[in-house]
């Protein structure tokens, strides 16, 4: 799985899952390689600052660090 150099700081699950239009694009695939709707925000602290990553849901199992994250927090914004 791929690692990030980054650290996941926070993950919002959008409910509902959001499609990729004007600005929202999936961050980790680029919306000419990703058709699939947006389902989570994460922030991420990279060496100058936070950074927003909109992620569709394959990516959520495919990196190692948010499959970590979810396992060890679950998303920030369900109890």
């Amino acid at each position: 799985m791929p690692q990030m150099k980054s650290t996941i700081i926070s993950m919002i699950r959008l409910e509902p899952a959001k499609p990729q239009e004007g600005d929202w694009i999936c961050t980790a695939h680029g919306r000419a390689a990703c058709t699939r709707d947006l389902v989570a925000v994460a922030e991420l602290q990279t060496k100058d600052a936070v950074q927003t990553y909109r992620v569709c849901e394959p990516w959520l199992s495919e990196n190692g660090d948010a499959a970590t994250y979810l396992a060890e927090h679950g998303y920030d914004n369900r109890p």
